[in-house]
């Protein structure tokens, strides 16, 4: 019989035991770690979005500097 109920994907433990509690699991949020500083700087989104136009910046300069030199063909 507990051979049947583990084939059936019931942990053996939880076959045996006949108590009926209603253990809910815990979520998962709950077992990540927090970070090593708990806080980040209220401007790191900023710095982020800094970061990015930067990025864009430099990639459209290149493309400007390639279609110019007749390196990029658009179709």
């Amino acid at each position: 019989m507990l051979v049947g109920l583990t084939a059936l994907g019931a942990p053996a433990a939880q076959a045996a035991d006949s108590s009926g509690g209603t253990d809910t699991p815990e979520p998962a949020a709950a077992q990540l770690t927090p970070p090593a500083s708990g806080k980040v700087g209220g401007s790191a989104g900023l710095y982020a979005v800094g970061g990015g136009l930067v990025m864009v910046a430099g990639g459209a300069t290149l493309w400007v500097k390639r279609k110019r030199a007749g390196q990029i063909t658009i179709h």
